[in-house]
């Protein structure tokens, strides 16, 4: 049977449109796909670099970055741009992927337009972007300032609706693999962008407040000088006051602490301070505001600060900042060096070294004038450049980033704003997790020498195990006064002021809440020293004020010598599992004190007969012992596990 050639002709045409429409679709299709990936691909890899710029303080990158992400972007439009989705999307089963797709593409837009509200902010404020600056030659943009809130209230809710899109995204089914890695791959990405926003988002709205736009603001800044050491930090012997008012920054009263502030030398003076805390007997207080920062937890030590600046007769302050010279070392590595008339080009690496050591060499116990006005005229060099604002965001990121470690501190008298404190870690708080072991061990400068600078520390946490759950602990600080052996051991004062070399320490040492049998261990020559007019414990044992146990131990260390102070304690059934859930795992927070140079911590923890250590990392097993050391430069979290 013959076809007719018209119906041939018909069919042929038929088959070459079919095919011309399923070619025109793939063709379609596999661009689509090729935008989708090629787009998607370049879009993470320039967001994650645009991040990390922002972090670094490197606009340029970051700018360059997002600019290239700005073209992903529009990569990643086009691939569903195209009649062929549309077409696609009305298929049954492959609607969904066509959904998911442009999901995709939505929330890679916000994502990117969120990360460029981020960096116009850094431009505002670092004024690295060629326009006005928020803070500029010791002034404030009140206008700009104002409306930080709301730019990054539109970015938040830019991340919010990128990951409520990316998450909504159904990619169950075998044929999504592809959208299920897009969108966790996504979702990782933005992790940067959202922790970058989420520092900000709680502080913008109060800024405008904090810095002075509704009225005058006042912060005390102390900086701890880390060769004589306090608990909560090193000794205030500088203090600046910074000023906010209407726009403008003023520094209306700097100077070192003892001579200038509280003249003739450290004079005493009268406040108020909270009540509960046992480094003074009574109030109101009548002491110099050297030893103000006597207690470990901050937020006894700033308000101590706080009052006793106005028993000086100056003007009451809104919070207290407490830095040293390891947030300022941070500050000039990241700003780069100052040139010192009397110490030369000075940088973060050499600044310890200049300070903390070769001043007190160079100009002595009678030098000291000249000493405090080098150190100011240096101060004032770094306070010049801050205030021009150039590098403001570079010196705020270095010296927030010792916050975990105690170098950067803020007590302020605002709830809202002390609340910022305690979520960023830098409130200074001193307190027991609840759960497991706690270790918390500071040493506090009793002589004015100036040789904390060089003190090594040691902590070694031996625990023992019960098939309970229960611990018998004991913690040992061990300090070594490493002083050069060419210095003389006994200045014009003898073991007393800048010169000597011995270090008359005071050992402040608490145990966890749930501690019973606890007890000191100290050597001979060395006391216990009670706190007087506050809730004793028994055997010089007190509470802190704020519910934990804490003891004091007095004693002296010859130079180059070494001693060590111990607490002993139990902790009770269940803490740490038990056989009968067939697991003991021993968990410990461990607070840094801010020393010039962090102590080492080392964790010893035996289990009972029959138990083994679960492997980890930088661990060390010796049957059923199991050993970590880490160097407390921050909060350590120790965790080591045991089976049967």
């Amino acid at each position: 049977m013959t076809v007719s050639r018209p119906r041939l002709i018909l069919g042929g045409l038929f088959i070459v449109v079919v095919g011309g429409f399923v070619f025109w679709l793939q063709a379609g299709l596999l661009y689509a796909l090729g935008s989708l990936a090629y787009g998607g691909y370049g879009l993470q890899n320039h967001l994650s670099q645009a991040a990390a710029g922002l972090q670094a303080g490197e606009y340029p990158q970051a700018q360059a970055e997002y600019e290239a992400a700005q073209t992903s972007t529009q990569q990643l439009d086009r691939s569903v741009d195209v009649l062929h989705l549309e077409l696609l999307g009305r298929i049954p089963g492959v609607a969904t992927a066509v959904d998911n797709w442009k999901r995709v593409v939505t929330s890679a837009s916000d994502i990117t337009d969120a990360t460029g509200g981020l960096l116009g902010l850094y431009a505002d404020l670092s004024g690295k972007g060629g326009g006005p600056k928020i803070f500029h030659d010791g002034g404030i943009d009140l206008a700009m300032l104002k409306d930080l809130p709301d730019r990054v209230t539109v970015a938040s809710n830019q991340l919010h609706s990128a990951n409520t899109t990316l998450t909504s995204i159904q990619a169950e089914a075998a044929w999504a693999r592809l959208l299920d890695m897009v969108r966790n791959k996504a979702l990782k990405e933005m992790a940067p962008v959202q922790q970058a926003v989420e520092s900000i988002e709680g502080i913008a709205p109060e800024l405008p407040d904090a810095l002075g736009a509704n009225g005058v603001r006042r912060y005390l800044i102390a900086i701890g000088n880390q060769a004589e050491m306090r608990a909560a930090g090193g000794a205030p012997l500088t203090l600046v006051l910074v000023e906010f008012n209407q726009g403008r920054i003023s520094i209306p009263i700097k100077g070192p602490t003892s001579t200038q502030l509280f003249p003739p030398l450290n004079a005493p003076v009268t406040w108020w301070g909270p009540g509960g805390n046992p480094f003074f007997a009574t109030n109101p207080r009548n002491a110099p505001f050297v030893v103000t920062n006597t207690h470990p937890n901050l937020l006894f030590s700033g308000k101590e600060m706080a009052e006793a600046w106005v028993g000086g007769n100056y003007p009451p302050v809104d919070g207290v900042i407490t830095i040293d010279l390891t947030a300022i070392a941070a500050m000039l590595d990241a700003t780069g060096p100052v040139e010192s008339p009397v110490y030369g080009v000075v940088d973060g690496e050499r600044l310890g070294q200049i300070l903390l050591i070769d001043a007190y060499a160079q100009f002595g116990q009678e030098g000291a004038a000249e000493r405090q006005q080098a150190n100011q005229d240096l101060l004032n060099i770094l306070l010049e450049r801050l205030l021009s604002g150039d590098d403001l965001v570079s010196a705020a990121q270095a010296v927030a980033s010792t916050a975990p470690g105690r170098h950067f501190q803020a007590w302020m008298r605002s709830p809202q704003l002390e609340k910022l404190a305690v979520d960023a870690g830098a409130a200074g708080i001193v307190d027991d997790p609840g759960t497991g072991d706690w270790s918390a061990l500071y040493t506090q400068n009793g002589n004015q020498s100036k040789v904390d600078v060089f003190q090594q520390r040691n902590v070694l946490v031996t625990v023992q195990l019960n098939d309970d759950g229960s611990a018998k602990v004991t913690q040992q600080m061990t300090v070594t006064n490493a002083t050069p052996p060419d210095r003389p051991a006994e200045g014009t004062f003898g073991r007393i002021g800048y010169e000597t070399t011995w270090l008359k320490a005071a050992y402040i040492m608490y145990v966890p809440d749930a501690a019973t049998g606890y007890s000191a261990g100290y050597p001979t020559g060395f006391a216990v020293r009670p706190f007087k007019n506050h809730p004793q414990l028994g055997r010089g044992w007190v509470d802190d004020g704020f519910g934990h146990k804490m003891i004091r131990i007095v004693g002296w260390t010859a130079p180059g010598g070494q001693n060590a102070v111990t607490v002993s304690y139990d902790l009770p059934a269940g803490t740490f599992g038990s056989a009968g859930l067939g697991r003991l795992d021993y968990q410990l927070r461990a607070l840094p004190q801010s020393l010039w140079t962090p102590s080492t911590l080392t964790v010893q923890v035996t289990a009972p007969s029959g138990w083994t250590p679960v492997p980890q990392d930088g661990q060390q097993v010796s049957g059923s012992t199991a050993t970590v050391s880490a160097v407390q430069s921050a909060p350590v979290d120790v965790s080591i596990g045991f089976r049967p």
